[in-house]
């Protein structure tokens, strides 16, 4: 499968059989793959060539049946009739230069074109034309991602940009959760076999914490010519309880914690399928991010869970291996043909 931009125009040879068949059953795709053109060109007087206003989405819909609508527009200015055909959408077929075009369900859908005039006819068909795959936007609510055991919403948050905007598919458990952070979402009416679960994921050692502390003020008085020069200076006496985590700057000056250089090998990252784990790492991953790839069982009804098991602590209730997880551009579509 392959794609293009939408902006082109695509050209393909006069087939001396008409290709208009339709798709059996739309697959996923893999939107970073590119169509090649050699050998599309047409040959005859008429331009079977159209344009269309998408041909890639990306649904965070996590039912397997998300509505999405695509213009197209036949550009050929010589032609006295023609017919589309669109095996999977709403309508299949027309006969109109432009048509909206409704589809339902992940996957992808063909595309077939055929144009008359008084001399000739050109016919273009092109495969998996629109593509539709899942990509999640890590939102918490009632139909997306939820929380459970000792894990609250706020233990989640979404990567921002420099403008403070939410970057999609991406999302940080950050290291001063304390607590184990679950979270579980469910999907239906996907396709049941040959389903493809990807994932990026980094688990970030973090070396020095700084937790804010108690004090006391004590306060020296100057006299000098001008007036009274007050000074306050400040003793820790104690760490805060609960335990804040506060930047380095901050003032008072924190107490500073060193995190130990080796990390006990306990499972850290785990994804669940319906309950079971089917993916654990305990290793950092040296700031980098790793990319997972697994194949679903047979379920179109199932569910997903993340866990990031909880930092363990020291005698002062600090967090004793502090470390950060962070998943992107989660996506789920059908396993690729094989080449």
């Amino acid at each position: 499968m392959h794609s293009y931009s939408t902006k082109g125009f695509i050209f393909i040879s006069l087939l001396a059989i008409q290709l208009l068949v339709g798709c059996t059953e739309p697959v996923f795709f893999n939107a970073t793959e590119q169509i090649d053109l050699s050998g599309w060109e047409n040959t005859g007087s008429v331009n079977a060539s159209f344009l269309a206003t998408n041909r890639v989405f990306a649904s965070t819909n996590n039912t397997g049946s998300p509505t999405f609508e695509v213009n197209y527009i036949a550009t050929a200015s010589n032609i006295d009739s023609l017919i589309w055909q669109f095996p999977g959408g709403t309508p299949a077929s027309s006969t109109l230069v432009q048509e909206a075009v409704t589809y339902e369900g992940f996957g992808s859908f063909d595309v077939g074109l055929e144009v008359f005039n008084s001399e000739d006819v050109d016919r273009r068909y092109v495969e998996d034309y629109i593509r539709l795959f899942y990509q999640d936007d890590w939102s918490f609510s009632a139909d997306s991602w939820t929380i459970s055991g000792t894990t609250s919403a706020s233990d989640y948050e979404p990567k921002t940009d420099a403008d403070g905007n939410a970057v999609t598919s991406w999302i940080i458990v950050p290291y001063t959760v304390a607590n184990q952070a679950e979270c579980l979402k469910s999907f239906s009416s996907f396709p049941s076999n040959n389903l493809i679960l990807e994932f990026d994921y980094k688990l970030e050692k973090i070396p020095v914490l700084y937790v804010a502390s108690n004090y006391v003020v004590s306060r020296t008085t100057t006299i000098i010519s001008s007036g009274t020069s007050v000074t306050n200076t400040f003793t820790i006496t104690n760490l805060d309880n609960p335990i804040e985590y506060v930047d380095q700057d901050t003032t008072p000056v924190p107490t500073t914690f060193i995190s130990p250089s080796t990390y006990p090998g306990e499972r850290r990252l785990i994804l669940n399928y319906n309950g079971f784990p089917i993916w654990v790492t305990s290793k950092m991953t040296n700031g980098l991010f790793k990319r997972v790839k697994l194949s679903l069982p047979s379920l179109s009804n199932f569910e997903l869970g993340f866990i990031k098991t909880q930092n363990a602590l020291d005698a002062s209730g600090v967090i004793d291996y502090p470390y950060q997880a962070e998943i992107k551009n989660l996506t789920i579509k059908l396993r690729e043909e094989e080449q």
